[in-house]
């Protein structure tokens, strides 16, 4: 049935109007700025640019009238992000796919032939689920506006139909342990090798840029503008890898060092990462623990996609990164500004001058780049550039962390090859570090990765305190992200366990395996039944220095010598033998010196006895531990 709600008659060029080209944004000054029939509309008030320029036809008719509609005339609450990204894309998908099937416009799904065609077709292109619900958005437009008069009940059943040949949507890629840790380790001794030279690396590039400038005027060739520039350029910057180079490769190299490291101890997005500038971090202080803070732009969970001021906890360290970076460009900064003069309109040189005061910039010596602040695709090959330097090649452990963690991506990761991280990979890889290391205890997170900073611990673990004292707000996506991931390392764990571990040892151990033997099923206990008793908190597993334990309400404080909840896997028990060896040679040595502290050695006895027991039951080889425990000692 036709709807009724806007007159349906042909398309038409222009919006209700007698003028034929209307404006449809104006500048600060009260003048006409975009115009209906250009093919991109900067509207200047909703700080956004739409661009039309991959449609045609009726096909555009169609999307300009909406938006015009919608945006302009109306100016509904919507993100530009809505309108400029997911409209705009989803009006392009379904163009292309019309287009394929032999038709030239939206109205060629309204016949039923035409659909069944559309959704065969779409279906070939292995397109995700969620892509495809976001580019079906724009039918509703289209039907609400009058412009299609096919209704697309459940555009989620339809998005699921076409892709089914797509395969599972990929989760953001989780980097093993070791691997960020490699990545991480180097990027702070990056940060901390050319932070005293900040601005020399930009007096530098600066110089160095006006002489091959110079000489260029003076030689035909290339190499010997470049060659005379670099003689000429003198620098107090002691390191050989230091480089001046028109490419941009080394800066472009030191951008993904502080990238990772702001990226990895903050777990924002890319977007609000970019939002940070010279003054984002501050201190506070919590009772006597100093927090470092960063602050930057927020607009994804906001209504309409309005820009919010909010905070992350840090470690002192981004600080250093975040102003290595800023300096180390001011050169580029000051060339963009120097670029604004030539701008006319005094709008664009405004929204202009605000990116070149970006925290990661473009390059502006390089003929490709036309604005001063770095996309996601500049990012993307600084970070290739940073993790292809630290030259960290998987392990076969680290291929088998990957596949675990990154189940929709098995296989993308080859041993000996180099992982390249992705911008919102250090996000899920901030959250995936902090489940898997004990975020429960401050000293287990803290010893894991001996530069992390305990504050930053403190706050993720009792975050609701510290943001009410501090008066912040928290990423509640972010905490939602560590939510889940518990859930799934809870998950796999207890799965590997009922169901997996060839031996068990401690009093639930044993329990589980007398269990299993009872039962002729090859699986005891399923993934879902699993992962839907966790979710009850009906079962829990969390990890102690000497196993785990299954007490939902454990303080992992405890006697777990005698604790009944207690469970050894053989992988644990086999990482306990270097952890025997310490505490072996710590008691012989509080033995030789004498030393009168009964509660220590009691405790440090009856830890080697414990993990004895643990190897004993596992069948592993250990030597044995002849030393004895008496009162003289005590």
């Amino acid at each position: 049935m036709l709807n009724t709600k806007f007159k349906r008659s042909s398309l038409i060029d222009t919006p209700e109007s007698s003028d034929e080209n209307p404006a449809v944004s104006y500048c600060s000054q009260g003048k006409p700025y975009s115009y209906y029939n250009d093919d991109m509309w900067v509207l200047l008030e909703r700080n956004s640019t739409v661009k039309f320029h991959k449609l045609e036809g009726d096909f555009k008719k169609s999307i300009k009238h909406i938006i015009y509609e919608l945006i302009v005339k109306k100016n509904t609450i919507v993100s530009d992000r809505t309108y400029a990204g997911n409209w705009m894309e989803g009006a392009i998908a379904c163009q292309k796919v019309i287009i394929a099937i032999g038709g030239d416009s939206y109205r060629y799904i309204e016949s039923d032939a035409g659909y069944r065609k559309f959704i065969s077709y779409a279906k070939t292109l292995k397109i995700k689920r969620k892509t495809w619900k976001n580019n079906l958005i724009i039918l509703s437009k289209l039907y609400n506006m009058g412009f299609l008069d096919r209704k697309i009940e459940s555009s989620d059943m339809l998005a699921k139909e076409l892709s089914h040949l797509s395969g599972e949507t990929q989760q953001s890629m989780a980097i093993p342990e070791n691997i960020a840790a490699a990545y991480i380790k180097s990027s702070m001794e990056v940060v901390e090798r050319y932070y005293p030279y900040r601005s020399s690396i930009s007096k530098a590039y600066r110089d160095f840029i006006n002489y091959h400038d110079h000489f260029k005027k003076q030689h035909r060739c290339i190499i010997t503008p470049r060659k005379k520039a670099k003689e000429m350029t003198n620098h107090n910057i002691p390191y050989e890898d230091f480089s001046l180079d028109l490419s941009g490769a080394w800066l472009s190299w030191l951008r993904g060092a502080c990238y990772t490291l702001i990226a990895s101890f903050t777990g924002c997005r890319d977007g609000e990462i970019k939002s940070f500038n010279l003054d984002s971090y501050t201190e506070e202080t919590y009772g006597d623990m100093p927090i470092s803070i960063v602050t930057g732009i927020h607009t994804k969970p906001n209504f309409g996609g309005t820009e919010r001021e909010i905070s992350w906890v840090t470690t002192p360290v981004t600080q250093k990164a975040i102003e290595l970076l800023w300096h180390s460009f001011e050169f580029a900064r000051e060339i963009w500004k120097e670029k604004a003069i030539e701008i006319d309109h005094v709008d664009t040189r405004d929204e202009f001058l605000k990116k070149a005061d970006s925290l990661f910039l473009n390059l502006p010596f390089r003929s490709e780049t036309r604005k001063p602040d770095a996309g996601r695709q500049s990012i993307s090959g600084s970070l290739t550039a940073f993790a292809n330097s630290v030259g960290h090649l998987a392990s076969s452990e680290d291929v088998e962390e990957f596949n675990i963690l990154n189940p929709t991506r098995r296989g993308e990761l080859k041993h000996g090859q180099v992982l390249i991280p992705h911008p919102h990979g250090f996000r899920r890889t901030f959250a995936v570090f902090l489940v898997r290391n004990k975020l429960g205890s401050l000293v287990n997170l803290k010893y894991q990765y001996k530069h992390i900073h305990i504050a930053m611990t403190a706050w993720y673990s009792n975050q609701a305190n510290v943001a009410g004292y501090l008066d912040m707000t928290i990423d509640e996506e972010l905490m939602d992200l560590i939510v889940e991931e518990n859930h799934d390392f809870m998950t796999d764990t207890l799965y590997y366990i009922y169901n997996e571990a060839t031996t068990l040892s401690g009093k639930e151990g044993d329990r589980i395996m007398s269990t299993r033997g009872q039962s002729s099923a090859s699986i005891y206990l399923s993934r879902d039944e699993i992962s839907r008793q966790v979710k009850n908190g009906q079962m829990s597993i969390i990890e102690n220095p000497f196993g785990h334990c299954t007490n939902p309400a454990c303080s992992r404080i405890c006697d777990m010598q005698t604790c009944k909840y207690k469970i050894v896997t053989k992988e644990k028990a086999l990482s306990l033998l270097p952890v025997r060896g310490k505490l072996i040679a710590k008691f012989k040595s509080l033995k030789d010196w004498n030393v009168k502290q009964p509660n220590i050695m009691s405790k440090i006895f009856y830890d080697i006895k414990s993990i004895d027991k643990s190897l004993s039951d596992h069948g592993i080889k250990f030597a044995p531990f002849d030393e004895t425990i008496s009162v003289s000692l005590l």
